[in-house]
């Protein structure tokens, strides 16, 4: 999959199968999408091309009312890039991209830019200035588009969709956000330095400085990570303000430490990719190390059973 930032790069317009929206996280819903754009491109051999907007428009248009990202430009990417995709094409959504009516849109960008042949959407896509375009503005054009409505999908009766694995995750529920996604729910950045009371007091962390916005409630949870690309190794994480220390003012902000169970990683990683499968207990003042340090020997323990169990099947 080639990921381009403008039309100019795409090359020229031959005929393609085209989707276009946010997917943020790339939930079950995004992949049924791409999926079907995959399969319409394979079918009368064309292209397959998804666009996503980049910054998200509510972003330009209402700043208060924005979402916080569920992935990361470079997440999206990577997960979109997991279809058999031709091109990806960031878009940015900048002024001129927003004042498109929805007839200039069709025209200059999905006709004469893409060479669409074929529209992939969901049943609520909207486009054009002030989105005034919607499913049966695409199927009047008079330029013969294919249209596909992608029915949207259901997990428990719910539809998927990014704005309720958002709740999810603020909620700490990450195992029925996993559920929705298709894969448990990741966050990526540095490894940097804390403040070592984990190797005095407790138990030895990696402290990461995450490049995702979204972070899931405050508490405890079974993890996996990976360091430098490494493979996965199970772990145990807590997200939060370490309260037991909550008269030290080093730790006012929020921090997310992760355990390593099977030994401590190789010293002078820097980049760390985090997994979050099940959420094990609220974050806890516990009054004193001492006790702090016993309930985290029990995490641990707990921790251990848990992936015990999940290799057994």
């Amino acid at each position: 999959m080639r990921v381009v930032r403008s039309l100019a790069d795409v090359g020229p317009a031959s005929p393609s199968v085209v989707t276009i929206g946010n997917f943020d996280g790339v939930h079950r819903g995004h992949r049924a999408i791409l999926d079907a754009v995959c399969e319409h491109a394979a079918r009368i051999e064309a292209r397959s091309v998804a666009v996503t907007l980049d910054p998200h428009p509510l972003r330009s248009i209402a700043p208060e009312r924005a979402p916080v990202a569920i992935s990361t430009l470079g997440q999206k990417a990577r997960l979109i890039g997991r279809s058999p995709l031709d091109i990806l094409l960031v878009q940015t959504f900048d002024e001129a991209f927003r004042r498109l009516t929805p007839r200039a849109f069709i025209r200059s960008f999905l006709i004469e830019g893409l060479g669409a042949r074929c529209v992939c959407v969901g049943q609520n896509f909207r486009f054009g200035h002030k989105h005034a375009g919607n499913l049966d503005t695409l199927r009047a054009s008079p330029d013969g588009l294919d249209v596909v409505d992608v029915a949207g999908v259901l997990h428990h009766d719910v539809p998927i969709s990014s704005s309720l694995v958002r709740i999810l995750l603020a909620d700490g529920k990450v195992d029925t956000a996993a559920e929705m996604l298709g894969r448990p729910y990741e966050i990526e950045g540095r490894i940097v330095s804390g403040t070592g009371r984990g190797r005095r007091v407790t138990v030895p962390t990696l402290n990461l400085d995450s490049s995702n916005p979204l972070i899931p409630l405050h508490g405890v949870y079974f993890t996996r990570v990976s360091l430098e690309g490494a493979p996965f190794r199970d772990a145990v994480t807590n997200v939060g303000v370490r309260p037991t220390f909550r008269d030290d003012e080093t730790v006012a902000e929020p921090s997310i430490e992760t355990h390593v169970l099977d030994g401590a990683p190789a010293a002078g990683a820097r980049q760390a990719r985090l997994r979050f499968l099940e959420r094990l207990r609220d974050e806890i003042d516990f009054g004193d190390p001492d006790r702090l340090r016993r309930q985290i020997e029990q995490d641990i323990d707990a921790a251990a059973r848990y992936f015990r169990r999940r290799r057994a099947g």
